[in-house]
C-alpha cells in the first residue's frame, strides 16, 4: 500500500498533514473556541455516518462506530466511486480515510476532478481526509509489510498476514474514535480459501472496530474473491446468492454490522440488503433500484410516479449522451449540437466502449448493410448492457418484417420508419429514457441472421417437397419466433387444380404452394396473420373468390399439425404431381433474367438443348430452300407475290425465337411450317 512518508503519532490531536501517496488534504491552521467545543461534544456523543444514497432509509444506511460493514460491489465503476466519495463527503466525522484500489496517479487525478489542489482540501469535505492508494499490482509483501523468514512461497495466502499488513498501514495515520474508513478492494485483505481463517479474521475485525469505536466499510469485488471457482472479471451482473452461502461466509457476515450488494441486473443498478443493523433494529432482504442525479450522486428510484423526480434521475451518468451515424441525419438541416456524429456502425461501436445508458442511432440503407448492422447491434447490447438504447432508422429502403424481428432479437430497442419526421424521432428518443431492454438476446447473430433469411425459392412444389420445405423453415425460424401463415384454399367444384395453380404466382422469396385432391396450400413466409388476406390477394392473378368460397388461415402450431397430416396423407396415397405443367420453385429468378440479357453465346437454363435447337434450325433452313427453289405454282400463275414464302418466313422466325427462350416442359413446341393449302 502506498502512503505518505511522514510518520504521524497515533493519538495526537495537534494539527498534522494527511495524505495518500503524497496527496494531502490539509486542515486550516487556525481553530477557534467554537470549533474546539464542537469537537469535544462530538467526541463525547458521536453521531454515526451514513451511506451516500439519497432517499435510502437510515435503518439500512447507518454506519455506526464500532462495527464493520461488507458491501459487494465492482470497484472502479461509476456507481462504486459515487458511493465512496459521496459517503466520505457526507461523513459526520472529521476523520475519514479512503483506501482506493488504484494507482497513485489515478487517485490523484480523481481528487483533482473533485476540486482538490496542492493548497488543501476542497470546500465541503471532512477536515482530516486521508486518501491512500492500494494498486492492483502490489505484491503481498508491499501490502502486508515485511515477510518473515521461512514464510510460504509467494501466492500462498497466510491467515491474518494481509489483514495485519493493511491495518499496519492505516496505523501510521492514527486511529481515532468515530473515524470512518472505506477500503476499496478489501477482498485482498482476507483469506477466502480457508473458511476457519476467514471466520477468525472476521472476529478480529469486529473486536478491533469495537475497541477503537471505528466504522469500517469493506468494499469487496465478487469477481476477485478466490474461492476456487473461476469467475468472469468482466461480468457486470448482480452477485449470485449462492456465493454468500459458501463455507466461511456466514461467519464473516455474522461478525458484520451489515451486508449489502450493489450491481447491475438487466442494465439497472440495484441495491440489495442482506441484513443491516441499526441500533436494536434489524432489516433484511430489501432491494431498491438506484439512479444517478444530475451531479452524479446516487439516489433511490421513486416508487411513486413523479415527473419532476424522474426527469432529474438517470439510470447512469451518460443517459443524456446520443451517438448517431451521419447517414441518419444526412438530410436534416439542424441537429442537436450535443449529439456525437460518427461515420458508420463500426465507428458507433468504438465510440460506445464503456457506455451504459447512452442512446445510439444506427442507419439501415439497403440489404447490403444488414449484416454489419446486425453485428453492430449485437455487439453494443452484449458489451454495454441492458440500459443502452439502440435505435435503427430506415433511410433508403424499408425493413421487411423478419428483419425487424431479427434486429429486435439482437438487442435493438426501436425501429424508426423512413417516412417519420425528425421531430417525431426526437420525441421517440425521449420516450426511451429510463427504460431497460428485457428481451432475450440471441447468442450468435449469424445464426439469427440465417433464420431471418430465406432461400430464393417460390412457386409450385410437389407435396413431399412442400412439406419438407415448410418443416425446415419452421425449425430454422424458431430462433426468431418468425410468424408464418399457411393458407388452405378449398377449390370450387368447377375449378380444376391446374387452373388454380395457373393463377397462383408467388412473387416473394419463400412463398410456395402445392395442391391435394380438394385444396390449394399457399405458405406465406414471415407473414403476420392480420396481413394474410392482403398477401394472398397479391399472389393470385384473379380474385380469390373466383377460385374458392372458403379460405382457412393457419399459424404457429396449427401449421405443424396441418403439414404432418398432409405428409401422412401423401405417404398413404401419393398425391398428384403437377411439376410437368408448372415448373417447380426455382432457387432464384434473378439468374434467369441475367442469362436472358447476358452475352449472345449464353444459353438460358430453361432453353432447349443444343441438339434440339440445331435440328429445328436445319428443318427450317431446308424448308426455306425448297420454297425459294420451287415456289407456289398457283401464285406464280396469277403473278401474285410469293405468299407461301412470306408465310413460311414468319413461322421460321417464331421457331428461331422459340429455340432461344425458356419454355415450360408441358407446353407443345410450335411447328416450323404450316402445310400449304391445296389450290382451288
Amino acid at each position: 500500500m502506498e502512503e505518505g512518508k511522514q510518520p504521524a503519532p497515533q493519538r495526537d490531536d495537534a494539527h498534522r498533514p494527511h495524505g495518500a501517496g503524497g496527496i494531502a488534504a490539509d486542515a486550516p491552521a487556525g481553530r477557534g473556541l467554537g470549533v474546539l467545543l464542537r469537537d469535544a461534544v462530538s467526541a463525547t456523543v458521536p453521531a454515526g455516518s451514513r451511506l451516500a444514497i439519497e432517499a435510502l432509509p437510515d435503518e439500512v444506511a447507518l454506519l455506526a462506530p464500532g462495527h464493520f460493514y461488507a458491501i459487494y460491489a465492482k470497484p472502479r465503476t461509476t456507481a462504486c466511486d459515487a458511493l465512496i466519495w459521496g459517503t466520505a463527503k457526507a461523513a459526520r466525522t472529521r476523520y475519514v480515510t479512503l483506501v482506493l484500489a488504484r494507482t497513485r496517479e489515478r487517485a490523484a487525478a480523481r481528487m483533482r476532478e473533485l476540486g482538490f489542489g496542492a493548497s488543501g482540501a476542497a470546500r465541503g469535505w471532512p477536515r482530516n481526509l486521508n486518501v491512500l492508494a492500494m494498486p492492483e499490482g502490489a505484491t503481498d509483501g508491499e501490502d502486508a509489510g515485511a515477510v518473515p523468514a521461512g514464510a510460504p512461497p509467494p501466492g500462498t495466502r497466510v491467515a491474518f498476514a494481509r489483514l495485519f499488513g493493511g491495518l499496519r498501514a492505516l496505523k501510521r495515520f492514527g486511529f481515532r474514535q468515530s473515524a470512518l474508513y472505506l477500503v476499496e478492494g478489501a477482498e485482498r485483505w482476507l483469506t477466502w480459501g480457508d473458511p476457519d481463517a476467514l471466520a477468525r479474521e472476521a472476529n478480529l475485525l469486529a473486536n478491533w472496530c469495537a475497541a477503537r469505536r471505528i466504522a469500517l466499510v469493506l468494499l469487496l469485488d465478487p469477481t476477485k474473491i478466490d474461492d476456487g471457482k473461476p469467475r468472469d472479471s468482466n461480468a457486470d451482473g448482480f452477485m449470485s446468492q449462492e456465493l454468500t452461502q459458501q463455507p466461511g461466509y456466514l461467519e464473516l457476515h455474522g461478525a458484520c454490522g451489515g451486508v449489502a450488494r450493489m450491481g447491475r441486473t438487466h442494465g439497472e443498478l440495484l441495491w440489495h440488503v442482506e441484513f443491516w443493523r441499526a441500533g436494536r433494529a434489524l432489516a433484511t432482504g430489501e432491494t431498491r433500484a438506484l439512479r444517478f442525479t444530475e451531479d452524479g450522486r446516487l439516489s433511490v428510484a421513486p416508487e411513486v410516479a413523479d415527473s419532476n423526480a424522474q426527469a432529474a434521475l438517470r439510470l447512469a451518468r451518460d443517459e443524456s449522451r446520443v451517438v448517431v451515424t451521419r447517414a441518419v441525419v444526412a438530410n436534416e438541416s439542424w441537429v442537436p449540437p450535443e449529439w456525437e456524429l460518427v461515420d458508420d456502425q463500426q465507428a458507433a461501436v468504438a465510440a460506445c466502449v464503456g457506455a451504459q445508458a447512452a442512446t445510439v442511432l444506427l442507419d439501415f440503407r439497403d440489404r447490403s448493410t444488414l449484416e454489419p448492422l446486425c453485428a453492430a447491434v449485437h455487439a453494443l447490447r452484449r458489451e454495454c448492457g441492458r440500459a443502452l438504447k439502440i435505435v435503427v432508422v430506415e433511410r433508403r429502403e424499408a425493413l421487411r418484417h423478419q428483419y425487424e424481428l431479427l434486429l429486435l432479437s439482437l438487442g435493438a430497442n426501436l425501429i424508426v420508419g423512413r417516412e417519420l419526421p425528425f421531430s417525431r424521432v426526437q420525441s421517440l428518443l425521449r420516450s426511451l429514457q429510463g427504460q431497460l431492454d428485457t428481451r432475450p438476446i440471441a447468442h450468435d447473430y449469424r445464426a439469427a441472421l440465417a433464420a431471418a433469411l430465406t432461400d430464393e425459392v417460390r412457386g409450385y412444389l410437389p407435396v413431399a417437397a412442400f412439406c419438407e420445405r415448410i418443416e425446415a423453415v419452421l425449425a430454422r425460424g424458431a430462433v426468431l419466433d418468425l410468424p408464418h401463415v399457411l393458407a388452405k384454399v378449398t377449390l370450387l367444384p368447377d375449378i380444376a387444380h391446374a387452373q388454380a395453380l395457373k393463377h397462383c404466382a408467388p412473387r416473394r422469396a419463400g412463398d410456395v404452394a402445392t395442391a391435394d385432391a380438394a385444396h390449394l396450400y399457399v405458405f406465406l413466409f414471415a407473414c403476420r396473420l392480420p396481413d394474410a388476406d392482403v398477401a394472398l390477394a397479391h399472389i393470385f392473378t384473379v380474385p380469390v373468390e373466383h377460385l374458392s368460397d372458403r379460405v382457412v388461415y393457419l399459424a404457429e402450431a396449427s401449421i405443424e399439425r396441418e403439414i404432418e397430416a398432409l405428409a401422412e396423407a401423401n405417404r398413404r396415397a401419393p398425391i398428384a404431381d403437377y411439376s410437368d405443367l408448372f415448373s417447380e420453385a426455382a432457387p432464384s429468378r434473378e439468374p434467369r433474367r441475367a442469362a436472358a440479357i447476358g452475352e449472345p453465346g449464353d444459353t438460358p437454363p430453361d432453353a432447349a438443348t443444343p441438339g434440339d435447337a440445331a435440328s429445328q434450325l436445319m428443318a427450317v433452313e431446308s424448308m426455306l430452300e425448297k420454297i425459294n427453289r420451287e415456289g407456289s405454282p398457283a401464285r406464280r400463275a396469277n403473278g401474285a407475290p410469293d405468299e407461301a414464302s412470306a408465310a413460311g418466313t414468319r413461322p421460321a422466325q417464331r421457331a428461331v425465337r422459340a429455340a432461344t427462350v425458356a419454355r415450360r416442359a408441358a407446353q407443345p413446341w410450335p411447328m416450323p411450317l404450316r402445310g400449304e393449302e391445296s389450290p382451288k
